[in-house]
């Protein structure tokens, strides 16, 4: 297994940024895995928080796929911001463009799969949503909820949220409706009959946002939108997430 660390200038960002990549075994014999997984850190992390926090290279390995973990603004949303940086475009756009430039065997590797934590896991599900030809499975691990209601809600701590609003959006108003809105995703792709790649959710019975986890998936549900569900006892922590992607690797592979 090999990890690289690449420290690139971003054309869409304009500033260097990071890059994290696991690779398989098969690879040092010049052969393509037979699949990649995009992995996305949560609000406040980055590009390194699950190696960190999980042995996600070694829960890798028998499936034989290259993992990507991209860094970017740890409250951005995975948005092209308001006022600031084009992170959507950098993510859907650059970040495939450049792995497979830099790295030939992952040209061609039709199996695609993304999952990210809370701010990532909407930010699979939204890279998923938009561009579905792209994966085979995605998955949101403690993310699933509707995020105009989220960010509406006072009853949770999250940090800076007017600022977070006013620089990823604008106004709630003008995250409503757009590509970046979580409900909206799921009405144009139930209106358009979008084939969506496989679907999983994941997250603790104790996690804050729980509640509006279940109002989403009731949603999925009703608009024939259909997602793998699991829980476990647990918060909006690693416990949980590390437990979640072993199963989502499991899931999206049979």
């Amino acid at each position: 297994m090999g990890v690289l660390h690449f420290d690139f200038m971003s054309d869409k960002l304009g500033y260097q940024t990071n890059i994290y990549v696991t690779l398989p075994e098969c690879m040092e014999k010049g052969q393509a895995p037979k699949g990649i997984l995009y992995l996305l850190h949560g609000g406040g992390g980055n590009g390194l928080d699950w190696m960190r926090n999980t042995a996600v290279e070694r829960y890798a390995q028998p499936y034989e796929l290259a993992v990507i973990m991209p860094e970017v603004d740890g409250s951005c949303f995975y948005a092209d911001m308001k006022h600031g940086y084009p992170y959507f475009q950098y993510l859907t756009e650059e970040v495939p463009a450049a792995m497979e430039a830099m790295l030939p065997l992952l040209k061609g590797v039709e199996k695609r799969y993304v999952a990210g934590l809370s701010m990532g896991g909407y930010g699979a599900f939204k890279w998923a949503f938009n561009k579905p030809d792209y994966f085979t499975a995605a998955a949101n691990l403690s993310g699933v909820s509707f995020v105009v209601d989220l960010m509406a809600d006072t009853s949770h701590g999250l940090t800076g949220k007017e600022t977070l609003i006013e620089c990823n959006w604008g106004a709630l108003e003008e995250l409503k409706g757009s590509d970046s809105d979580s409900k909206e995703w799921i009405d144009r792709a139930v209106a358009q009959g979008t084939k969506l790649p496989k679907l999983f959710a994941g997250m603790g019975t104790e996690d804050f946002s729980y509640d509006f986890s279940t109002a989403y998936l009731a949603y999925c549900k009703e608009k024939g939108v259909e997602i793998h569900y699991e829980e476990m006892p647990g918060g909006h922590d690693w416990n949980v997430w590390d437990a979640m992607i072993q199963k989502f690797m499991a899931w999206a592979t049979k």
